[in-house]
This record gives C-alpha cells, structure tokens and sequence, in this order.
C-alpha cells in the first residue's frame, strides 16, 4: 500500500482525559502546540476515549505460560512457517500475532506431540484469521490444507480447532503487541516539531564546509561569521517522510520480538512505549519519547527500550518470508511414517 499522509486540519478538537484529539481524524493535540503526523489508513474519528481504549486494549492480552523445552527450540521455525502460511493466504500482520500468541498460550497449556506442531500453528492462523480477518479473507480446513502441504485429514484439523477453543475458553478477542502499537500510532508518534539525531553532525558538517571554502576562497571574517550564524539558526526538524519511516521500524521491531518470545510476557503498557521509543530512535530522531508522547501515554516508563534497541542492533537480517520451505526441506518431516502420528 503506497504511503499517504493524513491532510486533516484538526479544527474541531474534543477532550477526553484531560487531553485534546481531533474529532474528524483521532489524533492527539498536544497542549504545547506540537502538531502530530500520521498516515492516512491510521486516520479515525474520534468518538471513543481512544486511552480508555488503549487500555482496554492492555488489558485483553494473550496470557502466556512457561513452554516446554522442545517447543522452545522449534518456536522459531515455526513461526517463519507461519509467516510463509500468512503472505500466501493474504492474511493480515495482526492475525499472524494473534496466531503464534494462540499458539504459545495453548502449547504452555497443554502437551502436544512436537510432530504436530505445525498442525497446531496452521490451525491457530485459521482461528485468528475468523476472529479478524473479512469473511473472504477466512482460510478454512480446504484452503489451508491446500496452501500449507501438511498431510493432515480435515477431521484432525477440526479436533485441533476444538481443543485450542476449549482451553482459550471460547474468547478469541486479544489483543497483541501489533495491535497496541496501531493504537498509539492512529494517536500520533511523530511530531513536526522533532529533530532528527544527527542534526548537530550536520550542522558541524557545514561549519567545516564553510570553514574550507573559507580557507581556500580567502572570504573576509566579519562575512563568514555571518554566513556561519546563519547556518546554525537554521532550524532542522524531521521531514514527514520520517513517519513513515518509523511505521516500517516499528513493524519489523514488532516482528523481531515476536519472534524473540522473551519480551512477550511483560507488561503491556510498558512494552508498548518501550518498541515506540526504539522505532523513533532507529528511525533517526532525537528524542525516543517527547515529553507530549510521554504525558498522552500517561508517563509510562519504557523500561525494555535499552534491551529492545540492543537486540534490534544484534540481530541478523533474516529473511521476513520462507517461501516455498514448508515443503521441499521437510518433506522427510511430513512423510507417511509420521502421518501415523495423528489426533486421537
């Protein structure tokens, strides 16, 4: 989907919280004047307390219990043929969170053969894509046996739906780390008043520039004193183009620590400002988290920012998709004399 920016004037405000948002596009309006920027797709009215339901949002997370070791040591894998099932299936990013965190809660729960684990993580795909996705965009038994090669009767398929139901307790409505940081980012996350990081580096760039041209053009000193504190005074601040940049970050901040699965069980809110705050800093601001971002969050603290940007930095570029893995490296895997393995 191509990058459009929001246009909206945010003339007509209304308060919730004790803070202002525009009633026509949601974003919040800081009481220092800073102007928020946000995509075009993360523009809604503004009728609810959008911090009410943040929190309601924190509160409806999938719980999550201790794993068993060999489920640890395939989680990984797992969920990169997750990510492979989902790209084919057109599902969106939100209904691949909400699988794997299915997946992670009822395996937690409930002793499952490590054959079957793939089984397992295709039929939680399908139960999260029925709890989000458009009815046309629903994977059923057919279409996923189809779209993920494994070798399973639709009846199996169906024994699995039934069992995770049973143990998430029929409620299916969580909400994940992907869905908090849509809900700050239709609040706004990047502001026209934010400086970029490097801002002094460019600004001492052009001092020794000017200072060359200074030394080889002989310009008298009252003009180049002049022309150099016209450089400085010159503001920079970070171009809207940046929003988008830190909407990407976030995405792929947000996919690393699915992946990572340590972070997972922390609190919500904390999480939350702490992936924001790394997304802004890896995108090249100055500031992690303003002091309007951090008053609209209601001062919480981003406790895992620092660990969250180390593993960010650490981390090997790893391909976001397997395509084609699921069934010519594993086809051993998935041969008839596991077949065998099947719900009883």
């Amino acid at each position: 989907m191509d990058y459009q920016q929001n246009q909206c004037q945010h003339l007509d405000l209304i308060p919730f919280n004790n803070k202002f948002f525009c009633r026509l596009c949601g974003i919040h309006m800081p009481e220092d004047g800073s102007i928020g920027i946000k995509a075009l797709n993360f523009s809604f009215p503004g009728y609810l307390n959008p911090i009410q339901n943040l929190k309601k949002q924190w509160n409806r997370a999938v719980p999550i219990g201790s794993q068993p070791g060999e489920y640890q040591k395939q989680r990984l894998s797992l969920i990169d043929y997750m990510i492979e099932w989902s790209e084919k299936l057109k599902l969106s990013m939100n209904s691949l969170f909400l699988a794997v965190q299915f997946l992670d809660y009822f395996v937690s729960q409930k002793k499952v053969d490590p054959v079957q684990y793939r089984l397992y993580g295709a039929t939680c795909l399908m139960l999260a894509a029925k709890s989000i996705e458009l009815d046309e965009r629903i994977p059923f038994i057919s279409k996923l046996r189809r779209y993920t090669y494994l070798p399973y009767a639709t009846l199996d398929f169906r024994r699995c739906e039934c069992q995770i139901i049973k143990q998430l307790n029929w409620n299916l409505q969580c909400t994940t780390l992907i869905d908090w940081a849509e809900a700050v980012i239709s609040l706004g996350i990047v502001y026209e008043s934010d400086e970029l990081a490097q801002s002094e580096n460019v600004l001492k760039e052009k001092s020794t520039n000017i200072l060359q041209q200074q030394n080889n053009q002989q310009i008298k000193q009252d003009i180049f004193k002049e022309h150099l504190d016209q450089v400085l005074k010159q503001p920079i601040v970070a171009p809207k183009q940046v929003n988008e940049k830190v909407q990407e970050q976030l995405i792929k901040l947000c996919v690393s620590v699915l992946k990572d699965g340590t972070f997972l069980d922390k609190d919500p809110a904390e999480l939350t400002v702490s992936v924001i705050g790394c997304a802004r800093k890896a995108s090249g601001l100055k500031h992690s988290i303003p002091k309007c971002l951090f008053e609209l969050l209601e001062n919480v603290e981003p406790k895992f920012q620092e660990s969250l940007t180390d593993q960010f930095l650490k981390q090997v570029k790893q391909p976001t998709s397997v395509l084609g893995r699921a069934f010519t490296t594993d086809l051993d895997f998935f041969s008839l004399q596991n077949h065998k393995h099947r719900i009883v």
